[in-house]
């Protein structure tokens, strides 16, 4: 199982520049990928966009390159630049034009222009990326591994939940017959009198053994979803729903309040596992 959110940062230098790749992930429903590279790299976009789609499934990803100089070859000056500007304001000056002088400062920014367009091996910038990428799918993984933890912790707590709730059913029943017999009493109408449909009726409307029934196959889905390695975050999401629509029901036939408070409690830990759903691919 694998998170959708996840971080990577990785550097190497190469020719005095360090070039960084800085990969990040977050939750969404499809796989949207985003890339930020130097104008001198983006030809490589595509073999970088197909190297993510083929090892992600889902998640917003960013992936972006830059690179920048270190500080001593940011303030220093080739004798070669040097030279070459000393040639031009000479030919500049036979011609009868006047110059004025130039700066230190101004000299690191025509040198700054002059290496504007910095390049890096194609090897290296593939092994920049890949390894930007399989750290990404580790930092991805060890959340992911975090997240079945809990929600195996979840499944276990709602299976101790709906197991109570089952031996509360007869209770639940009898709740229900009391009351019939309360209201004959209570109208003072003889068994002749009775409209059996409608008994019938309120003790079904009592019955919660399908809800049940139901909830735990539900439940069941989604702990052997737990132990696969297929992608799974939609199917458990799709399953917490149908669970909540089952504890719903059971909520409203219960008559009696311990039933309803257990119902509480497996809500609670359905809203957990549909928050996990939503983060994992």
């Amino acid at each position: 199982m694998n998170s959708m959110t996840g971080f990577s940062e990785n550097s190497l230098q190469e020719n005095g520049i360090e070039f960084k790749c800085i990969a990040k992930s977050l939750n969404s429903r499809f796989l949207e990928i985003l890339i930020k590279l130097p104008n001198n790299l983006k030809s490589n976009e595509g073999w970088i966009r197909e190297l993510l789609q083929k090892n992600l499934s889902r998640g917003k990803v960013e992936l972006e390159i830059f690179y920048s100089r270190a500080i001593d070859h940011h303030l220093s000056v080739s004798p070669k630049l040097i030279k070459e500007i000393k040639n031009n304001e000479k030919k500049i000056r036979s011609k009868g034009l006047d110059l004025q002088k130039i700066s230190y400062s101004e000299i690191l920014k025509i040198s700054e222009i002059s290496q504007k367009q910095l390049n890096i091996k194609s090897s290296s910038l593939k092994s920049l990326v890949r390894k930007s990428i399989d750290k990404l799918i580790d930092t991805r993984s060890a959340e992911g591994d975090s997240i079945r933890k809990d929600l195996i912790r979840l499944t276990k707590l709602m299976k101790k939940n709906i197991s109570q709730v089952k031996k509360l059913e007869k209770k639940n029943i009898q709740k229900a017959y009391e009351r019939i017999n309360k209201y004959q009493k209570d109208l003072k109408v003889s068994g002749s009198e009775i409209n059996l449909s409608e008994v019938i009726s309120s003790l079904g409307k009592a019955d919660i053994n399908e809800e049940i029934v139901r909830f735990n196959s539900h439940l069941a889905q989604v702990t052997k979803l737990l132990s696969s390695k297929k992608i799974i975050g939609k199917k458990i999401d799709f399953y917490s729903q149908e669970m909540v629509r089952e504890a719903n029901t059971m909520s409203s036939k219960a008559g009696i309040i311990e039933i309803k408070n257990r119902v509480v409690d497996l809500k609670s830990c359905i809203e957990k596992v549909k928050e996990h759903a939503q983060n994992i691919e």
